[in-house]
């Protein structure tokens, strides 16, 4: 069975999530909804502070990222809550994104760059980075050991045995375990959503990814 989830299948499931989170925060908050009704106005924002028709002439991984302005809880619903929902959310907006080493993910090489990284795309720190800046203003390293380590990077490592919560960034390390070498979001016990060979997806969260997960940083709480 492929570790990919489909997209219409993570949407229902993330669906009555949702339905659940509505009825815990009283029927007048339309707490799903309220997730990605900025959707369209943050789309509409540049990705970048370089102005589009200089993007061409980027080379290496392209025009940094803007940040993103910070978004406004609505009322009467769990702020922690509805962050760590927002998050998901937003990563599940990219799903399907290509896997390429870029810093926002409509930047499109221009020139003679190898086919993988023509087109637009992030990889697994960039999405990370993306999905926090896009969906609740904050903005940190796409540096994969900074992230780690926190450098540039707001949030706390897990300690043992603690329980993660959707949003927590997961940090795994190579099959020999001589680094760590990518960065996923927490789901539920069972799924994280990455990008990774494929590009965006919702994966199972099993095999490589929990027996060489190293740790995990909360950002929200």
């Amino acid at each position: 069975m492929s570790c990919v989830i489909s997209r219409s299948r993570f949407c229902l499931r993330l669906l009555a999530a949702f339905l659940v989170a509505r009825l815990s925060f009283g029927a007048g908050t339309d707490f799903g909804a309220s997730l990605t009704a900025d959707f369209a106005a943050r789309d509409a924002l540049p990705e970048s502070r370089v102005p589009k028709a200089e993007w061409a002439a980027k080379s290496g991984w392209g025009p940094a990222a803007m940040r993103y302005p910070a978004v406004q809880v609505p009322g009467g619903v769990d702020a922690v809550k509805w962050k760590r929902a927002r998050v998901v959310a937003v990563a599940e907006k990219y799903i399907g994104l290509p896997y390429r080493h870029h810093h926002i993910p409509d930047w499109e090489p221009a020139g003679d760059v190898p086919g993988d990284e023509k087109g637009r795309g992030l990889d697994c720190s960039n999405f990370s980075a993306w999905v926090y800046n896009y969906g609740l203003g904050v903005r940190f390293t796409s540096d994969l050991p900074e992230q780690a380590k926190g450098w540039r990077a707001p949030g706390r490592v897990l300690v043992k045995d603690e329980a993660f919560e959707p949003g927590d960034l997961l940090f795994i390390e190579k099959m020999d375990r001589s680094e760590i070498s990518h960065v996923v979001i927490f789901v539920d016990a069972e799924h994280i959503i990455d990008c990774h060979a494929g590009g965006v997806a919702v994966r199972q969260f099993k095999g490589w990814y929990k027996s060489h997960l190293v740790f995990a940083r909360r950002v929200i709480e």
